[in-house]
């Protein structure tokens, strides 16, 4: 008798943990599927050149922190960010199409980070110029949102 209640005690124990594994790597699945999708949204402003949307996808914290492939220095703090930054940036751009090329994407559950390449074709007012650059997003759970707070581009050396 005692070694059946134990078995099915047991059994109770392996059948719980399966349930939490399974529900983590849910909750894991659908937190990299957000995630895609912050970052899909944050190219998608980008390559529209919209500095209103991009306010959106960040995080309006002081520690947000954004270094673009033309920049010396890197800006910290929403406002300098995001809020100055972005509408800056854009207006060296008559035309700009950014995509990632390659991607790699980690999360914690809390923070997520998505390393890469980007590939980008743009106009401005010398002309067309192509470029390519290394890229880290950095994202940050907020609710249910995943929110970026760092976004780092660096020209890939020719």
């Amino acid at each position: 008798m005692f070694r059946r209640t134990l078995c099915s005690a047991f059994a109770s124990v392996v059948v719980g943990m399966v349930s939490v594994v399974g529900s983590a790597s849910a909750q894991q699945s659908s937190d990299i599927e957000a995630v895609k999708a912050a970052n899909a949204a944050f190219y998608a402003a980008l390559s529209a050149r919209d500095a209103k949307k991009m306010e959106t996808l960040w995080a309006n914290k002081p520690y947000v922190v954004n270094m673009g492939p033309r920049t010396k220095t890197f800006a910290v703090g929403y406002e300098d960010a995001v809020v100055k930054w972005w509408p800056a940036g854009f207006e060296f751009f008559l035309e700009l199409n950014v995509s990632m090329t390659t991607a790699q994407l980690q999360t914690d559950g809390k923070v997520a980070w998505v390393v890469g390449n980007e590939s980008a074709t743009a106009v401005t007012k010398a002309g067309p110029v192509n470029f390519q650059t290394f890229v880290t997003n950095i994202f940050q759970k907020d609710g249910d949102r995943w929110l970026m707070v760092s976004h780092h581009a660096q020209p890939i050396p020719q």
